[in-house]
């Protein structure tokens, strides 16, 4: 599942920055549902608004598009509180050791199930395939 979970955040990411990056390029109107004006008015994309647009997303593109760059915001926002918190607790913790040098002990880490033993001495195979079917050698010709 933490595998399926990545993978729909590398896509949601993905597709929203590279949303981000076309947007400005796909919508010349400016009074659009969709439209680049915020970017357009003597802003610093100005040179962008005047080139062709060869692009042209309907709305059910710029309708995801946008869920998905709002997403990929939301998404940065979280990790960077998270790993803000992650060095509050870390400093916290280092400022809360000891003053004797004694560390603190260190979390428990689950206990995983040991493997059996390898087998030995098992007898060597007169047959391959499957059912103990003997192996039929075909001649060499």
């Amino acid at each position: 599942m933490n595998r399926c979970r990545d993978h729909l955040r590398f896509a949601i990411r993905f597709a929203g920055i590279g949303y981000a990056l076309l947007w400005p390029f796909s919508t010349p109107d400016a009074g659009a549902l969709f439209g680049a004006s915020l970017l357009c008015n003597g802003g610093l994309l100005e040179a962008v608004c005047r080139l062709p647009h060869p692009l042209h997303f309907g709305l059910g593109l710029h309708a995801a598009g946008t869920l998905c760059a709002l997403l990929a915001l939301v998404d940065l926002a979280v990790r960077g509180v998270r790993q803000l918190r992650r060095e509050r607790s870390a400093g916290a913790s280092a400022a809360s050791a000891p003053e004797d040098g004694v560390a603190a002990a260190p979390r428990k880490r689950l206990r995983r199930r040991r493997l059996p033993p390898p087998r030995r001495n098992l007898p060597a195979r007169d047959h391959f395939g499957l059912r103990g079917l003997p192996h039929e050698r075909s001649p060499v010709a």
